[in-house]
């Protein structure tokens, strides 16, 4: 009989999931922005700690500059104002990707930001 073991996560993927489990706390406690936290408060500097943890093992690529952008959209903060900077933020960067139809990865990275910019518009409210 053969077992069937789960895929090991990459360090990157734990210690993401490990960082956005650590901002859901601080939504979860009432903070709707990333941008009142008080890096004073031990909740704050542990999730802090953690996002720099995985953000250093992110590139300096487009996709990369992706992942950072969403994540805390990602986390849950929900601050209309925050949300519409985030916003502007992937409209930006989307404007300035290549439009190269003949590379896929490429291809899927603007559907994923058309797919993000659609999902914060709804969160707004916006059409």
């Amino acid at each position: 009989m053969q077992e069937s073991f789960p895929k090991p996560q990459s360090p990157e993927k734990k210690s993401k999931e490990e960082a956005l489990a650590a901002y859901r706390i601080l939504v979860e406690r009432g903070f709707t922005s990333p941008d009142v936290l008080d890096s004073d408060d031990p909740d704050v500097a542990k999730a802090n700690t953690l996002f720099e943890k995985w953000q250093t093992g992110l590139g300096d690529d487009a996709r990369s500059n992706f992942e950072k952008t969403k994540f805390y959209v990602d986390a849950g903060f929900t601050d209309p104002s925050y949300l519409g900077d985030v916003l502007g933020w992937l409209y930006q960067d989307a404007a300035d990707l290549e439009k190269d139809a003949g590379n896929p990865e490429l291809v899927q990275l603007r559907k994923e930001y058309a797919d993000e910019m659609r999902k914060i518009r709804k969160m707004l409210g916006q059409p």
